[in-house]
């Protein structure tokens, strides 16, 4: 792995003086139910969805907890989350997604667990590139749902 230097000596991982900021969002609402179409993980009254506010290099973290409510899968399923730039040339963050398998369950409640997504270093000219956590399940269960309960996305400025 090679880590550039910043002018004047450092790495680019290190935070300075001058960086080390951090944002982050953690979800609030009623819980979302996922659909075989990727989108924003939408909890109602606060969704996982964050702004950078000035430009820079940041250390991106993200997850979801997903449950099955009176779920039914008659065969295993994907269940995937990824951080999507929506804005200034909407697109996946490259490596920022997860996914996890569902179990053949019929009408179950209980946590399928957490979409943990690898942690990322992202960099952006903007000052208002808005980072979202989009959620999706490949085929929707027969009965009940699948859902995110809980998200979050964190942005360290790190240089």
């Amino acid at each position: 792995m090679d880590f550039k230097l910043k002018p004047g000596g450092g790495s680019l991982l290190s935070p300075s003086a001058s960086s080390g900021a951090s944002q982050s969002v953690y979800a609030a609402g009623t819980a979302y139910q996922l659909t075989a179409t990727p989108a924003l993980l939408d909890f109602g009254t606060t969704d996982p969805s964050l702004t950078l506010n000035s430009p820079g290099t940041y250390l991106l973290l993200a997850r979801a907890r997903i449950d099955y409510t009176a779920a039914t899968f008659a065969a295993v399923r994907t269940v995937t989350a990824k951080l999507r730039r929506t804005n200034n040339t909407a697109a996946d963050l490259t490596g920022a997604s997860a996914s996890l398998l569902t179990s053949i369950i019929t009408t179950l409640t209980f946590s399928l667990g957490h979409l943990v997504i690898p942690t990322v270093i992202y960099t952006t000219a903007n000052s208002n590139d808005i980072i979202q956590l989009f959620g999706s399940v490949s085929v929707v269960p027969t009965a009940g749902s699948i859902d995110a309960t809980e998200a979050e996305i964190i942005a360290i400025r790190l240089a």
